[in-house]
């Protein structure tokens, strides 16, 4: 039985839309009603069947009361009204039952979460009013005085409560739809995320097929073509194919180096425990052992722990001018030093001996544009210029961050 009463909102749309709210004024409104038709229908009176109209339209108002509003859009007022006129039918009616004025308990309810503010509270004065002549008539001046007091105070009591609840009840939807709303944000950033990474994740290929096609493809090829012509010249000219293969050689060791320094770069950078001084000078000292290229390295002594994001981007910055460095600048020296600056900031700064820079320096590649979009993201700027003393120099200036 209690499985079956689980389900019926699944098997019938129509109880999903049912309430306790929403059905306690019928079922009070039907509790107070039973007793006066139980006498009309008891003593066969003249005026049963329209009472039990009037109480039958009644009823009938408050169960599709808040549906019938939504849809229709008609004004909270005609709906008080029109059951302020059925309350007073039935109040009429010979003989006049007393009690029926009850159903103004749940008029005022009505009123306070139809008409809030002001409004709400004049619709009750009204039911105090009509209660207040209402039982004069019925009942002499004396009980209109004393029993007016008890219903009015009733029909405040019911119509605040009722404001406060329709209160929670807006609270509530606007926080479920709030809730809703932030929901669906998340997943649309979850997705974006997602999104994101495999973006990234296809850039770096790219930039790897591009980096392996430019060097190594190319050294492979011409490795191929000077062995080429060293087997057809082995037996004709024997030194001028040795030194094809000398030649085979070097380019090999050169296309080794380049292998170890692409190896070198998808290794992870940055162990959580390794601090950034330690991970440079183990890149700096990776990079020269592959390269061949000197890199002289200075560090402060005073570097503060860095969060992740801080040791990634000056990590990646260092890794990415070593690597245009020894594709571009065809440098002997290099010069890599991490140091605070008096503006409570830290400068990675790595200058060379090499060419300089090209004319077109000022149209960064997509390894200085991540440089910048990191500098950028901590608040820090990041300068390519040319070295005084000869070759080129890029320096990444970034805040400290707060405690």
């Amino acid at each position: 039985m209690k499985k079956f009463f689980r389900e019926l909102p699944e098997r019938f749309p129509f109880f999903q839309k049912i309430s306790i709210t929403g059905i306690s004024a019928p079922l009070a409104a039907l509790a107070v009603s039973a007793p006066g038709l139980f006498i009309y229908f008891k003593e066969a009176h003249e005026y049963r069947w329209m009472a039990l109209g009037l109480y039958f339209i009644f009823i009938f108002l408050l169960a599709v009361r808040e549906q019938a509003l939504r849809e229709s859009r008609l004004p909270p007022s005609i709906y008080l009204s029109a059951q302020t006129i059925l309350i007073l039918s039935i109040l009429s009616l010979p003989p006049h039952f007393e009690f029926s004025i009850i159903f103004f308990f749940i008029m005022s309810a009505e009123a306070t979460a139809l008409e809030p503010g002001r409004k709400g509270y004049l619709w009750i004065i009204l039911y105090s009013l009509i209660t207040s002549v209402t039982i004069f008539l019925l009942s002499g001046p004396e009980a209109a005085l004393y029993s007016t007091l008890i219903y009015a105070g009733g029909y405040f009591f019911f119509g605040a409560f009722s404001a406060s609840a329709t209160r929670a009840e807006t609270a509530r939807a606007e926080s479920q739809i709030l809730l809703e709303d932030l929901t669906a944000a998340h997943l649309k950033l979850q997705t974006y995320a997602a999104q994101a990474e495999e973006l990234a994740v296809a850039e770096e290929r790219n930039r790897l097929a591009r980096e392996m096609h430019d060097t190594l493809g190319h050294r492979l090829t011409v490795s191929i073509v000077q062995l080429e012509g060293a087997e057809r010249l082995v037996d004709a000219e024997p030194q001028r194919a040795q030194e094809m293969v000398a030649t085979v050689k070097e380019q090999m060791r050169a296309a080794l180096s380049e292998l170890r320094q692409a190896v070198a770069t998808l290794r992870e950078p940055l162990q959580a425990d390794l601090s950034i001084t330690n991970a440079l000078k183990s890149l700096g000292q990776n990079f020269q052992i592959a390269t061949e290229i000197e890199v002289k390295m200075a560090f402060a002594h005073n570097i503060p722990k860095l969060p992740i994001a801080y040791r990634v981007a000056i990590y990646r910055a260092a890794q990415e001018a070593l690597t245009n460095i020894q594709r571009h600048a065809q440098a002997k020296h290099i010069h890599m030093s991490l140091l605070l600056n008096e503006k409570d900031g830290i400068n990675l700064t790595l200058h060379d001996d090499g060419i300089g820079l090209p004319e077109k320096a000022d149209k960064l590649g997509f390894g200085l544009r991540g440089i910048q979009e990191r500098a950028s993201q901590l608040e820090g700027i990041m300068r390519l210029e040319a070295n005084p003393d000869g070759g080129a120099q890029i320096c990444l200036c970034l805040p400290l961050p707060s405690a």
